[in-house]
């Protein structure tokens, strides 16, 4: 999901945080950055994750939301659910709220159905997309529109995007340009303890950056408000069963 925070005219909008954007993109060399090239198109996130991913969202140092994911296998198919919400307060006062739930169903790593539901401090945005064959059939506030499939949203849990140099914005229904790059390993916290994972840096028409650990996991993310205040991820469960095993000790 990107996300675009916008701001009014509202004094109170000033503390609006630009967009995560979570946008997505990418080059080959990103995939020799330290993702198994085998996690880079996961068909069963179910193994790498679990049914749930959970983050904590800070903004200077406090608090502000979360973002969940839930996952379940139906079929043949992968259902993934996200829910971000994110409060900003001012002496106890919410000064701005944004509430985020997607439904995505996916086929052998591939989008087929996304529906979209945002309360953007009030302003209510809705996107719907099908795959129709090889089109994607795509209605939000930018109209209708059609692109060739497969397409990815900007969803990070899924580490095929990597590959991808053109992504679906989820809150504009607009087809985003983008170009990823890897810039080194880091140790990052996750509930199982430090693990290494690689650090990407989006450019283009989105820009944020996002941490995946060798198997593919979504690990961490940032990106900065439009006050220039940094907006973190911390991973409260992002690891699975098995990703215990890959923390560094």
């Amino acid at each position: 999901m990107t996300c675009e925070l916008s701001s009014g005219a509202r004094p109170k909008r000033q503390l609006v945080l630009k967009k995560p954007v979570w946008g997505l993109a990418a080059l080959c060399l990103a995939l020799c950055a330290g993702i198994d090239a085998r996690a880079a198109n996961p068909t069963d996130p179910l193994s790498l994750y679990g049914p749930r991913i959970e983050f904590d969202v800070y903004r200077n140092g406090s608090k502000v939301g979360y973002h969940h994911v839930r996952l379940s296998q139906i079929g043949a198919e992968i259902l993934a659910e996200s829910e971000f919400t994110l409060r900003i307060k001012l002496l106890f006062i919410t000064a701005y709220s944004f509430d985020y739930r997607s439904q995505a169903v996916w086929r052998e790593g591939q989008l087929q159905r996304l529906d979209v539901k945002v309360d953007d401090d009030g302003k209510l945005i809705n996107l719907t997309v099908r795959r129709d064959g090889d089109v994607m059939k795509i209605d939000g506030r930018s109209g209708r529109i059609s692109e060739t499939a497969p397409l990815f949203p900007t969803n990070h849990w899924h580490a095929g995007v990597l590959k991808q140099s053109r992504v679906l914005n989820t809150l504009t229904g607009r087809i985003n340009k983008v170009l990823i790059a890897p810039a080194g390993m880091e140790a990052v916290e996750t509930e199982h303890g430090r693990v290494e994972a690689t650090r990407y840096v989006y450019s283009g028409d989105l820009q944020t950056e996002v941490w995946y650990d060798g198997s593919g996991r979504w690990v961490k993310m940032r990106f900065e408000g439009r006050d220039g205040t940094a907006i973190d991820y911390v991973c409260r469960l992002c690891q699975g069963p098995a990703g215990g095993k890959t923390a560094v000790r």
